[in-house]
């Protein structure tokens, strides 16, 4: 049976195909002038492919969050030092698709909660090698600019700036490359955005029409071709942000990447909101240790962990509270608390756990002339 969540993203991928009028759209086999031809019996059949495979890499990823990103991430970096790092630029040569298969086979040492079985171990290790473990990047730049050209450039603009119709017909506008810097807006969460698209953004799912191959030549040519290593010449002057990919902003040069829709949240609201109701999962300290981790197969979130602190930031959190993580039990907070009120017990997370270092500790004022602005956070407890 196909979760509601899976069901969700292949509706996504069926839209995107009738949004982009694939098939039809992929370069023709030996094209190297970018352009399309007319669609043949092959053609279509290459196409109809590449649909199922996109789907079944949707599928993939559903059963890796499901089976193992408790250990290793979302993302592949691994949540402690036994877990190995697939993101790691050399990931693909240290690990052998066999030695990953063998480790499988072996229930991983003992510590997999139940056997996987053959097809399972297949679709994780095809997941892992096809789409975390990530290609290195290819000096030759004309596929990713054929490919930005037909699919990037009618909303995305030619020089990557965002300069087309859809600046002022979507809502969030695109991402103007030219305005991220390198270090802002990673090789990796681009390659993810492309192939899963963004939630909540006109920015559709690519890995239902294009290879991971492709996917990650075409995010390499507009890092070479937009971006730079600090911020990109094409923000504006006085502009206190530049607009992200995900319809939020990029932070300027150190700064931290802001909630989206302006939130600003507030830390003290959301310690006694998260102590009164996400403590019990996540643990008082953040370590996912609380009263009810023990009865779950999946862990809570440990937001003192390596993975953690490097994944998640603002918007993140924000979203994930908002809804939920697919194949654990966090909840979708979004039907009870506002988006405010998210964000201000995202900014308690974010301060108090994932960067205790940069932050002053948070204590809840005990004035008598104290009051809150919102809800008591104590009232809204989900059951």
């Amino acid at each position: 049976m196909i979760p509601n969540s899976t069901r969700r993203i292949l509706r996504s991928a069926v839209l995107f195909v009738a949004m982009t009028g694939f098939p039809g759209s992929l370069l023709a086999a030996g094209s190297d002038d970018g352009h399309t031809h007319g669609s043949t019996a092959g053609q279509v059949a290459d196409e109809a492919a590449r649909l199922r495979a996109g789907a079944e890499l949707i599928s993939a990823r559903m059963l890796y969050i499901d089976r193992c990103a408790a250990c290793h991430g979302e993302r592949g970096h691994g949540t402690d030092a036994a877990a190995n790092d697939f993101a790691d630029a050399e990931a693909l040569v240290r690990m052998t698709q066999q030695a990953m298969l063998e480790s499988l086979d072996h229930d991983h040492g003992g510590r997999l909660t139940a056997p996987l079985a053959e097809a399972d171990r297949a679709t994780i290790i095809g997941y892992l090698r096809n789409y975390l473990m990530l290609p290195a990047p290819d000096a030759d730049t004309d596929i990713g600019r054929a490919i930005y050209s037909r699919d990037c450039s009618v909303c995305h603009g030619d020089r990557g700036d965002a300069a087309s119709w859809a600046q002022n017909s979507l809502n969030p506008a695109p991402a103007a490359f030219t305005a991220h810097g390198l270090d802002q807006l990673t090789r990796e969460k681009m390659i993810e955005s492309v192939t899963f698209g963004k939630k909540g953004s006109a920015m559709m799912p690519f890995a239902v029409q294009l290879s991971h191959k492709e996917i990650a030549a075409v995010v390499d040519y507009i890092r070479a071709a937009f971006m730079t290593e600090g911020m990109g010449s094409g923000a504006a002057a006085g502009d206190d942000h530049a607009h992200g990919h995900d319809g939020g902003h990029m932070a300027e040069v150190g700064e931290d990447a802001p909630f989206p829709a302006g939130l600003v949240g507030d830390p003290i609201w959301g310690k006694t909101f998260y102590e009164a109701n996400c403590a019990e999962c996540h643990g008082a300290k953040g370590d996912g240790e609380g009263r009810r981790a023990y009865f779950m197969i999946k862990k809570p979130e440990n937001f003192l962990s390596p993975a953690a602190r490097a994944e998640l930031d603002r918007p993140e959190l924000h979203e994930h509270i908002s809804e939920g993580v697919v194949g654990t039990t966090m909840p979708s907070w979004d039907k009870v608390l506002t988006p405010q009120e998210i964000a201000n017990v995202a900014e308690y997370v974010y301060r108090a756990f994932l960067n205790p270092d940069r932050f002053a500790a948070i204590e809840v004022p005990e004035t008598p002339g104290w009051q809150r602005t919102e809800t008591p956070p104590t009232e809204l407890k989900k059951n």
